[in-house]
């Protein structure tokens, strides 16, 4: 189901259009709310380096590869892998979060599982969870 590609992913259009997506929605939101407090930087850094880097080494690096060996399907440009990883992460920020936050993860879950599975590495889908989360925060600010 993956795309063998030539060239690095952060030389790669489709990189590129998955990772700013979202930056126009974020730039707005920060315009009208610039100020961060020092506790809320502290607390940037954990949701923009930390996290991301812990969730995708868990969740894409062990869980989608190893679903993906086991089951080697798609559904469309996604692999079932990606799906089923997807919808696990979605599950678990029910702990963490509301019903619908929960469900907003989904999405954002399966570019990162997309990005996985299209450039097999880990760093394409670290470098768009960190940006996706770093907009998170600047929303919620």
């Amino acid at each position: 189901m993956t795309v063998k590609l030539n060239r690095q992913f952060y030389s790669d259009p489709t990189f590129h259009i998955l990772l700013f997506i979202p930056v126009f929605i974020w730039l707005f939101v920060y315009k009208y709310n610039p100020s961060i407090s020092q506790f809320e930087k502290k607390y940037l850094i954990s949701v923009i380096l930390i996290i991301p880097i812990i969730e995708e080494v868990i969740f894409r690096g062990l869980l989608q590869t190893w679903i993906a060996k086991r089951y080697n399907q798609a559904v469309g440009q996604l692999s079932l892998a990606n799906l089923i990883t997807s919808s696990i992460f979605a599950l678990l920020h029910l702990f963490t979060q509301t019903l619908s936050m929960a469900l907003y993860t989904f999405i954002p879950s399966l570019i990162f599982g997309y990005a996985k599975d299209r450039y097999k590495r880990l760093m394409p889908s670290i470098i768009l969870h960190s940006s996706y989360n770093g907009g998170y925060f600047l929303i919620g600010t």
